[in-house]
């Protein structure tokens, strides 16, 4: 059993039209080899935006291009002539040299030293011009070309120039403009133009530009196809569908990338593939000035001139497949719708030869329904299908010779062509269906992010929530330890680890919490990471908003659903941003709440301290007075009893001058100590009104005058035998006994425990002389 395949695919915007069909070759490819294939969209290489269309921050999508990792990824396909055609061809290969050691293959343009699969850009496209000069006329030909980086580009210029000097036209440069290779090249062609009214033709590098171009020219009232004759390169999807139809070169992009990828295993086990260069083919339609419907040329491709006579009607029919599915004719996956075809075809030639169109009508239209219930328009399009129909109408109407039963076969076409229209309406309304899921899928899971979010996580998880409705089998959000800030033309380094925050598989979408979502940023596609019981198709979308880049989006899904991937990236970008700046909300919120908390303990505390004796740690006379003043006015203290002490020491002067500055210090913390010693088992508070004054005011039922003094006497003695200082610290007090109400004057009452205090110390006086 061999090893599955890693193939990495580096593309430029998914969503375009010939880039969308690439990638649809490229899985169709990985799928016939059984082949894993991760892709890369990072959009264009350059330092500047071009077009309007492309936002300011387009520059983001470079960065994915850094994900690739040699030791995951086995062979590497880069559509060079895309991604790079805005920069220089050194600077093409210098991004190239990172990738060193895997082998690589560039896709849509050549490039010295590796190999290149690549369109004939000439051969078709100078069949193109010569049909707009020699079976219309056109002489003045104006040429929009991509831009001058682009090999494709200049190879087409090349082939116009060559065209008309094989026709005997200058080449003139003025009828030569440089476009993009987009449709917002529309206002760079209409004043081209109108600055040559003389040009009656225009011939276009690509049919997105062409796209522009018939929007310019319906802007300047110009009728394509007869005032201006128009020619293309490309044949994208829309091209039959413009009005007039544009006539086009046929370069299949997706069976390009088909050959290109269904190669992957010669390239790994050779080191090596020969370089390809893919045929393509004029699409003759209305733009140039044809009536349309060229039945002759559709002929002339399919091979097939005389379908009932052919001898070998098995060729035949292989010819009819390999004009519906080209290179994917030869995938197996497509052996049974080619049988189908073949059956049919064996079918309508036999009914012609025999005369049987009346008995065997059901049966040819039931194999007919049949084929269009199967995948065709993964290998084909509706106008190649309808092409087929009409070449092989127009064989066996030819074959017969009765008018009826030519009229029968003709009815019977009109049959298939009217199911092949209702299929087709089918798959439209599938896809309307499909932008209405999207847009449920993408409302729902912004409302469920920001539903889920409480404070405590982001709910990475309900971003992923019922994928499967929008085609992703299985998606891993990874995002950066911290958002990036990347800025334009800086270059982008890829940290070595990121978080797998959340994952979607088997129906069910899982947060990763903890240690456990820690990976190592080149291991996001190694296989211990991945399934690997089954093929995969891979696309990594950045998560980013402006400058910040966030993480990647990686999806499993299918080629129908890539349109999907985009707006859903977005998305979750957009709720991310949101979150995240919830998150930076709360936490600047916290940190301010903190911050208030603090301030409100300082200013707890410079309250505190403002009202607090800073020697002795009591309360000030404001500290004081703010507590009585409270304590009285309190509704549960009204008419309850308390004592105020007003207290003042003796000696203080005497230790001063004899002992010093440090010990009266000391004797007035000793007072404010005997204080708090002696209310201790009340509810009160101590102050210090200044120099040696103290207060005292305490709440209590029992408390009275002699109680109190008797506390303060044993206080102040049990604090001199502990200290033992030669000289005696006391105080003086007078105190008054009251009830609380809330007009009472503390004032007053001080004013009384002094008078108080001062009958006490005359007393003490007269009774021991003084030494104050």
């Amino acid at each position: 059993m061999h090893k599955r395949l890693n193939i990495g695919l580096l593309i430029d915007d998914i969503d375009s039209v010939f880039t969308s069909e690439a990638v649809k070759g490229a899985e169709l490819g990985a799928i016939s080899i059984d082949a894993n294939v991760f892709i890369f969209p990072g959009m264009y290489l350059d330092g500047t935006d071009i077009s309007e269309e492309h936002g300011h921050y387009e520059y983001q999508y470079n960065t994915l291009f850094k994900f690739v990792s040699r030791k995951h990824i086995d062979v590497l396909y880069i559509m060079m002539g895309m991604i790079g055609c805005r920069i220089t061809e050194e600077e093409r290969y210098k991004f190239l040299e990172q990738y060193l050691g895997i082998p690589v293959v560039t896709l849509y343009t050549r490039m010295d030293g590796y190999q290149s699969i690549i369109f004939d850009n000439k051969k078709a496209f100078k069949k193109e011009i010569k049909h707009l000069i020699l079976e219309h006329g056109a002489r003045n030909i104006g040429y929009v070309s991509g831009p001058k980086t682009n090999v494709d580009a200049m190879e087409r210029l090349e082939a116009y120039k060559e065209a008309l000097a094989e026709t005997d036209i200058p080449y003139r440069d003025e009828y030569v403009i440089y476009g993009n290779f987009e449709e917002s090249s529309e206002g760079q062609i209409g004043a081209f133009v109108k600055e040559h009214p003389d040009l009656d033709a225009v011939v276009f590098a690509n049919d997105s530009m062409a796209l522009g171009g018939y929007k310019a020219f319906a802007k300047m009232g110009i009728k394509v196809g007869q005032e201006l004759l128009v020619g293309s390169f490309d044949n994208s999807e829309f091209a039959p569908t413009l009005v007039p139809s544009l006539t086009t070169i046929e370069a299949n992009a997706a069976e390009l990338a088909y050959k290109a990828v269904a190669g992957a295993r010669q390239m790994v086990e050779s080191g090596k593939m020969e370089d390809v260069r893919v045929d393509t083919h004029l699409i003759i339609r209305s733009s140039c000035g044809c009536k349309g419907y060229d039945l002759q040329t559709v002929a002339e491709q399919m091979g097939i001139y005389h379908l009932v006579t052919e001898e070998n009607i098995q060729e035949a029919c292989n010819r009819i497949n390999t004009y519906l599915f080209g290179s994917y004719a030869e995938d197996k996956m497509l052996d049974k719708v080619k049988m189908e075809i073949a059956g049919l075809v064996k079918f309508l030639v036999d009914m012609v030869k025999n005369n049987s169109l009346t008995e065997r009508d059901k049966e040819v239209k039931s194999t007919f329904l049949n084929i269009l219930t199967r995948p065709l328009y993964r290998y084909t399009t509706i106008e190649l299908f309808a092409n087929a129909l009409k070449i092989m109408q127009y064989e066996l109407c030819r074959y017969v010779e009765s008018d009826s039963i030519r009229l029968h076969i003709m009815e019977l076409f009109s049959d298939f062509y009217r199911e092949l229209a209702i299929a087709n309406w089918q798959v439209v309304r599938g896809q309307k269906a499909g932008m209405e899921k999207m847009t449920k899928q993408i409302n729902g899971m912004t409302f469920d992010m920001f539903r889920m979010y409480i404070g405590e996580r982001i709910p990475y998880e309900r971003a992923l929530d019922n994928l499967a409705m929008i085609g992703i089998n299985m998606a891993y959000m990874y995002t950066f330890v911290e958002p990036i800030r990347h800025l334009r033309n800086e270059e982008f380094q890829l940290p070595d680890k990121m978080l797998l925050r959340a994952f979607y598989k088997d129906g069910k979408a899982c947060a990763v919490l903890g240690e456990n979502n820690s990976v190592a940023t080149e291991s996001v596609f190694a296989p211990e990471n991945l399934p690997c019981d089954r093929r995969l198709t891979m696309v990594i979308s950045p998560l980013f908003s402006g400058e910040e880049l966030y993480g990647v989006l990686i999806s499993e899904t299918h080629f129908e659903y890539f349109a999907n991937l985009e707006p859903i990236a977005v998305q979750i970008s957009v709720a991310l941003k949101s979150l995240f700046l919830l998150e930076q909300q709360e936490q600047i919120q916290n940190n301010l709440k903190e911050d208030m908390n603090r301030i409100a303990e300082n200013n707890d505390m410079l309250k505190e301290v403002s009202r607090t004796d800073l020697l002795t740690g009591v309360k000030n006379r404001l500290g004081y007075l703010e507590y009585v003043k409270n304590a009285v006015m309190s509704e549960k203290n009204q008419g309850r009893k308390a004592c105020v002490l007003y207290g003042d020491m003796d000696n203080l002067k005497m230790i001063n001058d004899v002992y010093g500055h440090d010990d009266g210090d000391f004797a007035l913390k000793t007072i404010a100590a005997i204080l708090k010693d002696a209310f201790e088992d009340t509810e009160s508070v101590v102050g210090r009104f200044g120099g040696d004054e103290f207060v005292v005011f305490a709440l209590s039922d029992t408390l009275d005058e002699v109680t109190i003094k008797a506390a303060v006497k044993h206080s102040t003695e049990k604090y001199n035998r502990m200290f033992g200082k030669p000289y005696p610290i006391e105080m003086s007090c007078g105190i008054c006994e009251i009830s609380c109400y809330q007009d009472m004057n503390i004032y007053d009452v001080l004013s009384e425990a002094d008078r108080k205090l001062y009958q006490e110390k005359r007393a003490k006086k007269s009774r021991q002389g003084s030494y104050r």
